[in-house]
């Protein structure tokens, strides 16, 4: 449909005044901005649809995008273009026989892989997640990221720390803004029996804040301007309604303009 809500006065209770939430995260080379109306408040004056209870799929299918967009924030706030989605494999004779098990073994390696960082004099920064694939063979993803130094270089501490099987490096790469990757990641969660095998990341790792302003103003643009100096990802610019309070939301994402370059240069400013 339409998105023709926007095109009414949002008028708020007692007043004359409009306002919405506008919540933005900021990353450093990119910020990711979301815009709605305050549930007390809402969009009076403003015909909506009709509001109803939320159902248990609606429930699931928020948190998976709440969960996917949160991985994807931790991506872009700790790792760049270059750095490694590891997959790391079994010899069949070595596979694991439980998720317990899965566990105490990439643990080990996380563990050996910090203290080596450590040592070098830098930070180990990880997400991971364990699979358990459809022959039952237990394998993890993991987003690490990549130093090549003289006195430390991740590919080969990997070699050296994992001999229970393969280990496949496949770059990073920022198109989508690693929103695919994010979804990846979340999706692969194995659920084992009662005991699940979520997502986990380290300590040290940067989390975005929101940044919460309340907008006086009658509506948004359907099509939103960028901040200066930087430009809004097209494809990222999402308008729509939400389905249980039937009012209009938009997000969008902004990525930074070195100075001198457009958006040519995005690639050269993350690798920066």
């Amino acid at each position: 449909m339409p998105f023709s809500l926007l095109d009414y006065d949002i008028k708020v209770r007692g007043g004359t005044r409009e306002m919405y939430i506008k919540k933005t995260y900021g990353m450093g080379w990119a910020k990711w901005v979301r815009k709605y109306y305050p549930g007390n408040y809402g969009a009076p004056g403003v015909p909506r649809l009709p509001k109803r209870k939320a159902t248990p799929a609606d429930i699931a299918r928020q948190n998976e995008r709440n969960r996917i967009r949160k991985v994807q924030l931790l991506i872009m706030a700790n790792f760049r273009e270059g750095d490694w989605h590891l997959v790391l494999k079994y010899k069949p004779d070595a596979r694991p026989a439980d998720p317990d098990e899965a566990k105490k073994i990439i643990q080990k390696f996380l563990d050996r892989m910090r203290n080596a960082y450590k040592k070098a004099g830098y930070q180990f920064k990880y997400i991971y997640v364990t699979e358990k694939g459809k022959r039952g063979a237990y394998h993890h993803h993991l987003i690490i990221q990549d130093i090549a130094e003289p006195g430390l270089n991740t590919k080969k501490m990997v070699m050296k720390f994992w001999p229970h099987g393969n280990r496949a490096f496949i770059p990073l790469y920022e198109d989508g803004e690693f929103e695919n990757l994010s979804a990846y990641i979340v999706k692969k969660e194995t659920k084992e029996e009662s005991r699940g095998c979520s997502y986990s990341r380290s300590r040290n790792l940067a989390v975005p804040r929101a940044e919460k302003e309340t907008i006086y103003s009658r509506r948004w643009r359907q099509e939103p301007k960028p901040e200066k100096g930087w430009y809004i990802v097209s494809d990222s610019v999402v308008n729509g309604i939400n389905p249980v309070t039937g009012y209009p939301y938009q997000h969008y994402m902004m990525v930074k303009i070195p100075e001198g370059g457009g958006k040519a240069c995005r690639r050269q400013y993350i690798f920066t």
